[in-house]
């Protein structure tokens, strides 16, 4: 039975690391469960000692994971834990992958932080230009028998073309999450993916994750004395992440057809090309477990470089277009009375 999640990212995370810790100095799955209880708040240790309990029922802890509502990338660790028995590496991984993922939304909320504060108070301002300040000048300018400059003219018309592009982008908005509800959500893994790649700001991010965590999961799998073939039924019986569900039965579907494993990659566009020669010299010299998992830290090197370089981009681009708002903010306001005083 399925708890409500009350582990958030970052619980989850010192738990794993914990684990992984006491699991590295020789404590047994049990030991280590009561040990991390220790310190916990009384709902976390309750959910231990129910982990405790499936364990002593013959569960397995991703299963008990499970219904304690773990992440699922967690989850998917652990399962290819089972298949290759290094449990303290899955949980140092899964530990390690949580924590960047909370230090980088802390990075995107620091950086976005001030600049929604200043769109949101910008918003405020500029609905009462368009609304209150706007139409009491035209009304001055008609009552007055005055004629509009062309840069008031020009103001009054952005004031009503922002208008309507924040309403049509509200519009698109709700059209597009209607169309994920009712037909994305519906595709198959593969198709979603696709739809995915063509969106060219996430293109590379996409292909880089999926390269990542395929040549992670299968390093391990393949360390642990799996066969290519073997590897690819483990991904294939799990069911967290459909999409290399499916990409196994692709790959195992054309191996089976006698194809090279190195050029069913080089032919798929939801992994890096590079990957195909890694898989290539590493069946060469024997050691494909250790140059895939050496290749998976370099993609995760580049998809952090990636994020960071994002992080740089967008804080003063937001910074600029809010600048650029107070500057025509400004200017609706003062150039109408610059106007009408020359006019007098």
């Amino acid at each position: 039975m399925k708890t409500k999640k009350r582990w958030s990212l970052k619980d989850q995370s010192q738990f794993l690391k914990r684990m992984s810790n006491l699991l590295e100095k020789g404590y047994t799955l049990n030991e280590a469960l009561k040990f991390t209880s220790i310190d916990l708040r009384a709902d976390k240790s309750g959910d231990v000692a129910h982990c405790l309990r499936r364990l002593s029922a013959g569960q397995s802890i991703r299963s008990a994971f499970e219904e304690l509502s773990f992440h699922r990338e967690v989850l998917s660790y652990l399962y290819f834990a089972e298949k290759h028995g290094d449990l303290d590496a899955a949980f140092k991984e899964a530990g390690d992958m949580l924590s960047r993922k909370v230090v980088q939304r802390e990075k995107w909320q620091k950086v976005m932080q001030y600049p929604l504060f200043l769109f949101f108070t910008i918003g405020i301002l500029f609905y009462l230009s368009q609304s209150v300040i706007a139409p009491q000048f035209q009304q001055i300018y008609h009552s007055m028998n005055l004629e509009p400059s062309f840069l008031t003219h020009f103001l009054f018309f952005l004031f009503e073309a922002v208008k309507s592009a924040v309403i049509g982008s509200l519009v698109l908005l709700m059209l597009g999450g209607v169309y994920y509800m009712v037909r994305l959500r519906a595709f198959k893994p593969q198709r979603k993916m696709r739809f995915m790649l063509k969106i060219p700001v996430w293109k590379k991010i996409i292909v880089l994750i999926n390269s990542y965590y395929f040549a992670l999961q299968l390093s391990n799998l393949l360390k642990s004395g799996l066969s290519i073939y073997e590897s690819l039924k483990v991904f294939e019986h799990q069911h967290f992440l459909p999409f290399y569900r499916d990409e196994a039965k692709w790959f195992i579907e054309h191996l089976k057809k006698g194809e090279r494993f190195e050029t069913l990659i080089s032919h798929n566009c939801f992994y890096k090309k590079e990957m195909s020669q890694v898989v290539g010299h590493g069946q060469a010299n024997g050691r494909l477990a250790r140059e895939l998992y050496t290749y998976s830290q370099f993609v995760l090197e580049r998809l952090e470089d990636k994020t960071m370089k994002w992080l740089l981009m967008i804080q003063p681009a937001a910074y600029i277009t809010v600048g650029i708002t107070v500057l025509i903010m400004y200017l609706s306001m003062i150039m109408p009375m610059y106007h009408m005083m020359e006019a007098l």
